[in-house]
């Protein structure tokens, strides 16, 4: 097995929303007026694809290329149907070719005025009573329906014939309108797809999943918005803190919802809790449904490190927008690091070896840790898988327990760019700069996810304590 030190996640699965939201302030006020031309869209995403992406590169000599070039002349001819509104949902379903979530498109539409109340119209029409929402939330066949909350508010998923709508039923805030639809999705093979609606009526297309056994939902794309489900209508906290909980003088569960904290925010904590993980003989580490974030985690990993953590670098691929990517780092702490590769970036389009990261060497550590118990599931992806591969290559006493991770890790390292045809839209193509290892076709994560020591596919509460009495047994 082959581990890499990520010494940069940047921008990536749900922190996409900040990086984007910065550019937006940059967005010229001519775009925002003009409409969203989806063929030149189309056009300008493919272009920015083949010049940027490195999995797709690493295709042009195998059977799948091919496929590519079809799938290309197909919604070539398929681009001029497409509305302003669909048109983002439309270089999804392209870019969802490559089943590589690292690979996406961001809207943040800013629209005219007119087209507001358009949106303003058709909400107001499709608002609902309490009553006909309590009415629809008797149909319980998907497992979606059901009040979820997101720390401010709560809200009703009916569904309602072939669709998911999400009803405000009781909110926190204020100039809220109880009744009022706030998303509509539709069920797909990997989740749910659809559209959220803001408060400003500038409505954006979201991908959406469940996970912790069905417990909590997450817009994947479009945002960081994060539902918990809700019992007796109760405006449940979001937080996406670390946590611990200390089960007695051997047991200890940190839990981290997220790794898109603030680094310093999640030293102190480890500061704050250092005795009881200190104290812990068997630290669990439940990472179930954290989709990612920035490689925070090496403080942690310190606490139970064995050995040097090393790297091998893998492959990018020469452009003007990577290079623009990796210069951003020259003269703040990757000087070193990237020099070299943007020496080496000479010739567009050519495959070159990827930054050298050097070895981690961590520091001896006092404490009790015998035993490192890492939880996951379906929805852990980007940096907690790179987490668990860091965890696991530093350590010989990391075993993981649940389900699969989602497999979002062999392309790494985030990059967005403008689409300019996008107009009021405003969408933006995300994609990874250079890839996890040079094996990533033939051992790489992607389509299996990465696989857990013990296979395990419990209940949130059961698998804590499956672990407990599987490490009990052992110790």
């Amino acid at each position: 097995m082959k581990f890499y030190l990520e010494l940069i996640i940047l921008c990536v699965c749900l922190s996409f929303t900040a990086c984007a939201n910065e550019k937006n302030t940059q967005i010229d006020a001519k775009k925002q007026n003009s409409p969203c031309n989806c063929v030149k869209s189309y056009s300008e995403l493919v272009e920015k694809l083949e010049s940027n992406y490195i999995g797709l590169a690493l295709i042009k000599n195998i059977k799948k290329y091919e496929e590519y070039e079809k799938l290309k002349i197909e919604f070539t001819s398929q681009a001029n149907l497409q509305t302003e509104s669909s048109c983002t949902q439309f270089l999804m379903k392209f870019l969802s070719f490559f089943e590589d979530g690292h690979l996406f498109v961001l809207e943040y539409p800013k629209l005219k005025q007119e087209s507001l109340e358009k949106q303003q119209l058709f909400l107001s029409r499709n608002k609902k009573t309490i009553k006909e929402i309590n009415e629809m939330l008797l149909d319980v066949s998907d497992v979606l329906v059901g009040k979820w909350s997101d720390g401010e508010s709560v809200f009703a998923i009916v569904k309602n014939d072939s669709l998911f709508d999400g009803y405000l039923i009781k909110s926190n805030g204020e100039n809220t309108e109880i009744g009022r639809l706030k998303i509509r999705l539709s069920k797909t093979q990997k989740g749910y797809e659809g559209s959220y609606y803001p408060y400003d009526f500038n409505t954006k297309y979201v991908r959406t999943n469940l996970y912790m056994q069905n417990n909590g939902l997450r817009h994947i794309t479009g945002g960081s918005v994060r539902w918990i489900r809700s019992k007796d209508e109760k405006i449940i906290s979001t937080n996406i803190a670390p946590k611990i909980s200390k089960i007695n003088d051997i047991h200890t569960v940190l839990t981290i919802p997220s790794f898109s904290v603030d680094f310093k925010e999640f030293k102190e904590f480890l500061k704050k809790n250092d005795k009881t993980i200190k104290n812990s003989k068997h630290l669990i580490i439940d990472i179930r449904g954290n989709t990612g974030g920035n490689s925070i985690y090496f403080p942690l990993i310190e606490y139970f490190a064995t050995q040097t953590l090393t790297s091998e670098p893998g492959y990018v691929l020469t452009s003007p927008d990577n290079r623009a990517y990796f210069k951003q780092f020259i003269g703040f702490f990757g000087s070193k690091i990237y020099s070299p590769l943007l020496e080496r970036m000479t010739k567009d389009g050519e495959i070159i070896d990827g930054p050298s990261y050097p070895d981690k060497k961590f520091k001896k550590n006092k404490n009790k840790i015998e035993k490192v118990s890492i939880l996951t599931d379906s929805i852990c992806m980007s940096a907690s898988e790179s987490f668990i591969l860091s965890a696991k290559g530093a350590s010989n006493k990391v075993m993981t327990f649940g389900t699969p991770t989602r497999g979002v890790i062999d392309y790494t390292s985030i990059n967005m760019v403008p689409l300019e045809h996008s107009g009021s839209q405003n969408i933006y193509f995300g994609y990874p700069t250079g890839t996890l290892h040079k094996d990533v076709l033939e051992d790489g994560y992607n389509k299996t996810g990465i696989l857990p020591d013990i296979h395990q596919l419990v209940n949130t509460q059961d698998l804590i304590q499956f672990v407990i009495n599987y490490n009990d047994n052992n110790f």
